[in-house]
């Protein structure tokens, strides 16, 4: 499976989930259409292949910095899902246990940073900033869709399809 899948679920679908943090852009989306309107023998089931090598070629390469982030989102995940579970179990031991707390975006976001990207101290509120700020947009994704902002998304790549056709240039959603 591709990172660029964007059927892909979001990080928080299992330790083995390869997908972008947060779903496909809309140039992922437009260059897929594009790709799948361009089938050969020699590629079938090889579109995403054929995306990664075009984002590569398009924005330069992306796989170990965007595979990093995934998995400091992941990680961040992981975290968060290991916070809650303590402060259940300290529930249902009817333990009022002072130390158990779910740690903020950020304390995970600062982890993630030092333990999973390995930054240094200087690197480490930028690289947390980020994370945090994608762990919010991936989890109001994960818990509820953002629709309107999806339909925007799809709308402009219609519009780009469209735009391309206009060009001769054959795409398919």
């Amino acid at each position: 499976m591709s990172r660029y899948d964007p059927m892909i679920a979001p990080v928080a679908a299992g330790a083995d989930a390869q997908g972008l943090a947060y779903g496909a852009t809309v140039l992922e989306r437009l260059l897929l259409a594009i790709i799948n309107a361009h089938p050969t023998p020699e590629t079938e089931g090889r579109d995403h292949e054929r995306l990664d090598v075009a984002m590569t070629a398009l924005v330069g390469t992306r796989t170990s910095a965007g595979d990093d982030y995934d998995d400091a989102l992941l990680f961040m995940a992981q975290q968060r899902q290991r916070d809650v579970c303590d402060c259940e179990m300290s529930l249902l031991h009817e333990r009022a246990d002072a130390g158990r707390h779910i740690r903020s975006n950020m304390e995970l976001a600062k982890l993630a940073a030092r333990e999973v990207l390995e930054c240094t101290a200087s690197d480490i509120h930028t690289a947390a900033t980020r994370l945090c700020d994608m762990f919010t947009r991936q989890r109001s994704r994960t818990v509820e869709p953002d629709y309107v902002q999806e339909a925007l998304e799809t709308e402009a790549v219609k519009r780009l399809c469209a735009e391309l056709a206009e060009w001769d240039v054959p795409s398919r959603l």
